[in-house]
């Protein structure tokens, strides 16, 4: 049986003898009255009794002094007059008597018949009103007529008074002895009421008394009951409290709620206070809809725990030294049912952010593993050849990002230069393993360049350089000139010359782009299938391309490859309705000219407006809006090579950091060469790499 219903049930019994304690002395009391109101008019009644008994004594002798005062010619009025006062106290009491007594006793039935029969003698006697002597001067006082009747009347009346005055006395010494009795037996049954009732009060306060007793260990047991309760709400980790029907909290909740929420005003709360402010609207809404739903009566508890929006709910709250601080709790309901239903919901609050942070760090552990073995499976289907000209180029450019982090930068120019050739080398090595289809390699570096520019961001830095040189007047629209940069190498390049690692084999270094091919027609697939396009890939003249070409052709092709997959070729639905054909078209075409080589690619997708080059830079606040307004077509298509420069919103793998027509441009420039950008609006766009013969790199080199 729970507490309560033993509470409950404790409770009714003494409820219980209460109530029969009073009914038992309210009986008590009643019938005690009831008898001492009888005893005592039975009492009366034997003083009346016992007075009437010496009244027919005292009539015979006043009716004889009557007699005798006539008889001698004395002055009668007095005995008259006491005779009549003794017959009327005796017909008063004697009726009073009546009224008090059982109508039905026979002793009293016998005294009112005598004394009926008294009433005719008696009467002529007490209502004599007349004269009863004459006067005479020859006989003196003799009785009159009047007076020998009245003395006749008062003969007859003393011998009936004398005759019947021991049977009258006789039946009420028997009324009174009857009085007697029945006041002895009231006298009885009171006593006999009085010991039951204090025997009945004995016995339910001898019970009142253990059910005390009971109700004193009980009440113990409760006391002790709730501090072991205390103790375990002070002990436990979880918080613990109630909710009313209103969503409101009761009074009674665990410690580790204080410490969890840093209030202890939780009473009366409700749980959308509880909850406002620590977590989004959003997740606010859907735990009221929640907490709702738990007080339906169909509802079933195992399928609401399966749905509970709360299982692990992120909160931000104040760490006590001016910051912000993440925790994730774990709320559990269940409802607690009583007699007319759901009667509250407890609900049960965890601190799981140790286990969130460790199952965090297992999930890590876990895509570390599967990412290095994605990484080692992907290694396995690349050409041998290929993946260690890879993995040295990608060597080299991480001791370039290693070099350029250990740069101080004091200024806030200094400072974007060094996020922008981070970005510059970090984009490079990512659109090499792209190409080679090593996904878990390209998405570690995609990771590592949102950290680079979290790091811009959270230090305010804008990814801007400053303006662009004019470009040259040539047929086609070309890039500024590599001269008002500083240091016109690539970042393989200055790596390549400062670096103190051997260089690698000349069977590397000859390595021709053509080479590359497969893993060009692979990555266009990969473009084409995430972009959601659909183009076709043709390489001309590779087999051309000298040795110290191979690196800059190679990152350029990859450059281009991607910037026309994303920016370039329309999807299908858009060529369609250009009247364009479904499949685009990306050739590329390597020749040897007269004083150096020629490299062009073109794709016959959506072109580029200057426009919107103008209004993409003014967003990225690249330039000004007066800027922009002054700027000619020449001038905005220079944009397009601009560091931090994009035309997309959105970071991809693929675009978006505004990095990759940079490090073609500055790959051309580093080699001496030329770089021109060609486009007619919703038709084609043609870059034109210009580069000199090798033997002048060499030269310039030396």
């Amino acid at each position: 049986m729970s507490l309560a219903a033993t509470e409950r049930r404790r409770h009714l019994v003494t409820a219980v003898i209460g109530t029969v304690l009073m009914l038992v002395m309210g009986t008590v009391l009643l019938l005690g009255f009831r008898f001492a109101t009888q005893m005592r008019t039975n009492i009366t009644a034997l003083q009346t009794a016992s007075t009437l008994q010496t009244y027919p004594e005292e009539l015979s002798h006043q009716l004889n002094a009557l007699r005798d005062r006539l008889e001698v010619r004395a002055y009668s009025g007095q005995a008259l007059a006491d005779l009549q006062s003794t017959v009327k106290r005796f017909d008063r009491e004697l009726r009073t008597l009546s009224a008090s007594v059982d109508p039905d006793s026979p002793q009293l039935g016998h005294a009112l018949l005598l004394w009926h029969q008294y009433a005719p003698v008696l009467d002529p006697v007490v209502n004599f009103n007349g004269q009863p002597y004459v006067d005479s001067d020859t006989g003196g006082s003799s009785l009159s007529r009047e007076g020998r009747e009245h003395y006749a009347a008062v003969k007859r009346a003393q011998l009936f008074a004398s005759e019947n005055a021991r049977p009258l006395q006789t039946q009420l010494a028997n009324l009174a002895t009857g009085l007697q009795r029945t006041s002895s037996d009231a006298a009885t049954r009171l006593r006999a009421l009085l010991m039951g009732g204090v025997f009945a009060a004995l016995v339910l306060g001898v019970v009142a008394a253990y059910f005390q007793l009971s109700r004193s260990r009980h009440e113990r047991v409760a006391r002790e009951a709730q501090e072991q309760t205390r103790d375990i709400l002070k002990t436990v980790r979880e918080g613990f409290f109630l909710l009313d029907a209103h969503y409101r909290i009761g009074t009674v909740w665990s410690d580790a709620l204080t410490r969890m929420f840093s209030r202890s005003d939780f009473a009366g709360l409700t749980f959308e206070e509880l909850l406002r402010g620590l977590v989004p609207a959003s997740t606010l809404g859907t735990a009221m809809k929640y907490i709702k739903l738990l007080w339906g009566d169909r509802a079933h508890e195992n399928l609401m725990k399966s749905i509970n929006p709360l299982g692990q709910l992120e909160i931000t709250m104040d760490n006590g030294h001016g910051g912000k601080e993440t925790r994730y709790l774990q709320f559990d309901f269940h409802r607690v049912m009583g007699p007319e239903g759901i009667k509250h919901v407890l609900c049960s609050v965890g601190d799981v952010t140790s286990s969130v942070l460790l199952a965090r760090e297992l999930h890590e552990s876990q895509e570390n593993a599967s990412a290095q073995l994605d990484m080692m499976v992907g290694m396995m289907h690349v050409d041998p050849l290929q993946l260690v000209s890879f993995l040295d180029t990608a060597e080299t450019g991480l001791k370039l990002v290693n070099t350029i982090l250990k740069e101080p930068a004091r200024t806030d120019a200094e400072f974007r230069k060094k996020l922008t050739g981070l970005f510059r080398e970090l984009h490079a090595i990512k659109g090499e393993a792209s190409a080679l289809n090593l996904k878990s390699v390209a998405n570690r570096v995609h990771t590592l360049e949102d950290m680079v520019g979290e790091c811009a961001a959270a230090a305010g830095a804008m990814m801007a350089t400053p303006a662009a040189a004019p470009l040259p007047a040539t047929a086609t629209v070309t890039a500024p000139a590599a001269s008002g940069a500083p240091g016109a190498m690539t970042g393989r390049s200055a790596a390549a010359a400062g670096s103190t690692s051997k260089p690698p084999p000349a069977e590397r270094a000859a390595r021709r782009v053509e080479e590359l091919s497969p893993a060009l027609y692979s990555m266009a697939e990969r473009l084409a299938q995430d972009h959601a396009k659909s183009f076709r890939l043709t390489l001309n003249g590779l087999a051309d391309v000298p040795a110290p070409y191979t690196a800059t052709i190679k990152d350029c092709l990859i450059q281009m490859l991607r910037n026309a997959a994303v920016h370039g070729i329309e999807p299908p639905e858009v060529r369609r309705a250009n009247a364009k054909k479904d499949t685009g078209s990306v050739v590329v075409d390597f020749r040897k000219m007269t004083d150096g080589y020629e490299l062009v690619f073109e794709d016959d997708g959506a072109g580029i407006l200057p426009e919107t080059l103008k209004a993409a830079a003014v967003r990225r606040l690249l330039i000004t809006q007066d800027e922009a307004a002054l700027m000619d077509t020449r001038a905005a298509m220079a944009l397009i090579f601009r560091p931090g420069f994009s035309t997309q919103e959105e970071i991809s793998m693929d675009a978006g950091r505004g990095v990759g027509m940079d490090v073609v441009a500055r790959s051309v420039y580093a080699l001496g060469g030329k770089l021109g950008v060609s486009t007619h609006p919703g038709k084609f766009t043609r870059f034109k790499i210009v580069l000199p013969a090798t033997e002048a790199v060499s030269t310039a080199v030396a």
